[in-house]
């Protein structure tokens, strides 16, 4: 029997029917796609990196290191498990061709290595170990695409020819975040080559389980140990495999909280509305003596089915597009082998979000509860005008909620696409780069370029920065060495969450993650051991960096009386040009003397190249998502508007209104809300966006995040998108009153 009403209420509903199923679909399917993304991501990564054996600490090193020192060090900590020296032989980007492009532009760090003997594997595209021949190289995944190549195409170096026999998966350096891509050979054909590269050593450790790695980088650190480079743990490794796919989860997870809100709200207010329009119905059913549990029950048994119906659509649709969504993902990393428990947690998630929906419904079914026989059976005039109201107000809601869903991720991709956004990284705001690393004598290397620079009249600024590791010593007592960059840091500065670029001798920046680490902010006080002399410094700033770990620091070059001989790790020079200046002109020139010159804009394009097409993606997808949702509660609110005001709109037909005059009127009605609601959530867009991007972000160490707004999508395009759906659902669902009879409010029908 309850079957039987359920059906023919959902046939004689079947528009309100319909548009319930399609928002608890579509929530479903977004929430269960965030998690179905998010599992797959971290479970691809953790079997990557637990087949690749990744190291738990590595250090990077230039230079000439002791065999013995290292392995009496080994042999007194019984934490290391295994450990090694791989070599990675960094080479000139001008000598290096894959297929029929050219790396000279590439702001990566490119080399060869061979195949790792205990541990730190490149694994080939079944995750399994390659076999090198002679004369065959393989190349990173990630190039795969960027550069069109194909097994059998030809990777030259210098004269040098090599076969591409496959590709490789780094667990290390897979991301394009990383600044090194390592290309896998034969040992007989890296021996050959030695020469034509500069060699850095990887000084790597696994250690037993449960060790402490800050305790053991601090015991490495304080035997004074291998340490011209970069220090890397594992966790850092795993959060720079997670940021550029997990950017786009980001969005994903963004829409899909805003689309469970307006389901939410949507679904509630239908149900509000059903009842008001069954008042009498449930009014004569409580005066026949049947129970409020009977009656909830009967509305909770329709919602339940469709709630089914709506579960099932969703967890269809998220695995439909899972695949497009996880290709790039798989390319990486491989296919996640956790398919069990992905399943059970998108599973658990739909739960979860219908039975958010279920009780929102069982929440407002306990209101009509309240409601006595008598009131049941006569409705007031005042609750008619409220729920009008209301519809207005949910119109307007709706579509802020769409220009925010279009909003956020647009700001996002534009923030992460503009050059701007290299404050955020620890490098400078300037137009063009200049690297010197991997070369026997940086410093007189970069004399030289100083040289050729201070003649050159085209130049507007520039600044040199050298980065050298100084011991500090900590208020706890503990010694850890210290990247620092040293230079003129105002010139182009980076973004300070706090405090400002350091500007005296005695003065020092600190990263945010340094800062945290140290328990260290703007005016305290810390120490470093530089050419002997242990010299106090003055923290005066903190600010944004996710190059090198996160963990730098930044001071002015000292004095002269003080003697520092500490080797320059590596040296950065930035530059601007003079207007009139062609920057690819100035470029090409200075690149075919020898030095890697890079545009800061291509620099940021390189880096966050993969996330941002990951992010234009879901743009699009949450564009999509919007505009749907917008004209598709718009059209059925202002069909229910014309529909509940059926006998006013006969009423005035009946005293010589005409149809246009009328359109106007509920056009405007339609409109106006729909206005307010693009205002508003430009305002939350921009507002609340931020801040929910820049939690994110912080937590990488790109601190004292902002938008960096593209004005003509904010004000222009994105306001014209949500205008347009919502304008054209106002016209469609206005076309019902042509079929308003002038006749029908002589019948009574109200």
């Amino acid at each position: 029997m309850i079957g039987k009403l359920i059906w023919n209420d959902i046939k004689q509903n079947k528009l309100l029917s319909v548009v319930t199923t399609i928002f608890m679909a579509v929530s479903a399917m977004l929430l269960s796609l965030t998690v179905l993304l998010f599992v797959n991501l971290l479970s691809s990564i953790d079997d990557l990196m637990q087949q690749a054996k990744t190291p738990d600490f590595l250090q990077m090193h230039t230079g000439e290191w002791d065999e013995k020192e290292m392995a009496q060090f080994v042999q007194e900590h019984t934490e290391v498990k295994e450990w090694q020296i791989c070599r990675f032989l960094n080479l000139e980007n001008g000598t290096i061709r894959l297929g029929d492009y050219s790396l000279a532009d590439s702001t990566q760090d490119n080399g060869l290595c061979v195949q790792g003997e205990q541990f730190d594997y490149l694994l080939d595209m079944e995750n399994k170990l390659p076999e090198v021949l002679q004369g065959e190289v393989y190349v990173p995944v990630c190039y795969r695409a960027r550069y069109n190549l194909n097994i059998g195409d030809v990777m030259q170096i210098g004269s040098r020819e090599f076969v591409i026999a496959g590709f490789v998966r780094d667990a290390q350096m897979n991301s394009m975040m990383a600044s090194s891509k390592r290309f896998l050979i034969h040992e007989a054909d890296y021996q050959a080559i030695k020469e034509q590269g500069e060699e850095e050593y990887l000084i790597e450790f696994l250690l037993q389980d449960g060790t402490d790695v800050n305790a053991f980088i601090t015991a490495y650190e304080a035997e004074g140990l291998p340490a011209n480079g970069p220090a890397i743990t594992k966790p850092l490794i795993r959060m720079m495999n997670a940021l550029s796919d997990g950017m786009m989860i980001l969005v994903v997870f963004i829409v899909s909280i805003v689309v469970l809100l307006i389901s939410l709200l949507c679904i509630r207010f239908i149900l509000l509305m059903r009842m008001e329009k069954d008042k009498k119905e449930v009014g004569m059913l409580k005066a026949l003596g049947i129970g409020n549990r009977e009656i909830r029950r009967l509305y909770l048994a329709k919602y339940i089915l469709l709630s089914v119906c709506g579960a099932t659509l969703g967890l269809l649709m998220a695995y439909l597009i899972l695949n497009p969504l996880t290709k790039q993902m798989q390319e990486l990393y491989g296919v996640s082998k956790s398919i069990w428990l992905t399943g059970s947690i998108s599973l658990l998630t739909v739960f979860l979000a219908e039975g958010l929906i279920l009780l929102s419904i069982r929440h407002s079914l306990k209101k009509a509860e309240k409601l006595s026989a008598l009131e049941a059976l006569f409705s007031t005039q005042k609750q008619k005008r409220n729920h009008a109201w209301g519809q207005y107000l949910l119109i307007g809601f709706v579509v802020a909620a769409g220009t925010f869903l279009m909003l956020v991720p647009q700001n996002l991709y534009s923030t992460l696409a503009s050059p701007k956004f290299v404050t955020y990284m620890g490098i400078g705001d300037g137009e063009i780069r200049i690297d010197v690393r991997q070369t026997e004598d940086i410093e007189m290397v970069t004399e030289q370029i100083v040289s050729e620079l201070e003649k050159d009249t085209r130049i507007e600024k520039y600044t040199v920065l050298q980065t050298r590791s100084y011991p500090a010593f900590l208020s706890d007592g503990t010694i850890c060495n210290l990247m620092t960059e040293m230079g003129n840091h105002t010139v182009f500065p980076v973004s300070y969450v706090e405090g400002r670029a350091p500007e005296k001798e005695t003065e020092l920046a600190l990263s945010t993650l340094n800062a945290k680490e140290f328990g260290l902010s703007v005016g305290d006080s810390l120490q470093l051991l530089i050419g002997g002399r242990k010299i106090t410094y003055t923290i005066c700033g903190v600010y944004s960096d996710i190059t090198n770990g996160g963990k730098t620091a930044k001071a002015c070059n000292m004095e002269e009386c003080v003697k520092d001989d500490t080797p320059v790790m590596w040296s950065i020079l930035y530059i601007t040009l003079k207007e009139s200046v062609s920057r690819e002109q100035w470029m090409e020139e200075y690149n075919h003397a020898g030095v890697d010159a890079v545009d800061i804009a291509d620099y940021v394009k390189e880096t966050y190249g993969q996330t941002l097409e990951e992010i234009s993606l879901a743009v699009k997808v949450a564009t999509g998502i919007a505009v749907l949702i917008i004209f598709v509660v718009v059209l059925l609110f202002v069909r229910l508007i014309v529909e509940r005001n059926r006998y006013s709109i006969s009423l005035q037909k009946a005293m010589g209104f005409t149809n246009g005059s009328i359109k106007k009127i509920y056009m405007m009605k339609g409109f106006l809300p729909a206005v307010a609601g693009v205002v508003t959530g430009l305002l939350t867009g921009n507002i609340c966006g931020e801040g929910i991007c820049g939690i994110i972000l912080k937590s990488f160490g790109a601190d004292g995040f902002q938008f960096v707004i593209a004005w003509e999508m904010v004000f222009i395009l994105i306001p014209a998108v949500a205008l347009m759906a919502a304008g054209i659902a106002v016209w469609i669902g206005i076309l019902e009153i042509k079929n308003v009879k002038a006749f029908e409010c002589c019948m009574g029908k109200e």
